[in-house]
């Protein structure tokens, strides 16, 4: 067994048939929810592989709604710089990108990340490294408000 399942959620603010409410009250719903089912504080996650579009409506909604939830948002990044958005299958390929980084105590870096966003001025991870990673928070938000967080875990 590489992870266990420790945590999900699923909500929808439909707010826009395309776009996340400006305060992302999904994306904080599903993310909040997970954290409540896997019995973790905030301060518990290690990593959050984001669902980072690299669209200006959903990296700063997602941004909001992390530094509500987090305050000070743990390491994040998104792994759709390394494997583009391949829609349907993005939250499966993402899930695996989070258990890997719990099986290797690694973390990826966010390919072609050039700016910050002004709005809240997160800086996703830059780099690779390796570090401990007990559990990973894991996003993919859609269409309509259809917002979903997993919450890996590492097996002992």
């Amino acid at each position: 067994m590489y992870a266990e399942l420790t945590g999900f959620c699923n909500t929808n603010d439909a707010y826009h048939p395309s776009s996340l409410s400006d305060e992302g009250d999904g994306p904080f719903l599903a993310m909040q929810g997970a954290l409540k089912l896997a019995n973790l504080t905030p301060g518990k996650i290690d990593f959050i592989n984001a669902h980072g579009t690299g669209t200006e409506n959903n990296d700063e909604v997602e941004s909001r709604a992390m530094i509500r939830l987090f305050d000070k948002p743990p390491p994040f990044a998104s792994s759709k710089g390394n494997t583009g958005h391949t829609l349907g299958a993005a939250g499966a390929i993402e899930a695996v990108f989070s258990i890997l980084s719990l099986v290797n105590q690694e973390v990826y870096q966010n390919l072609h990340f050039k700016n910050k966003i002004p709005a809240t001025g997160l800086t996703p991870v830059e780099h690779y490294k390796k570090m401990p990673v007990n559990h990973v928070m894991s996003n993919s938000f859609g269409f309509g408000g259809n917002c979903s967080s997993l919450i890996f875990s590492k097996v002992e």
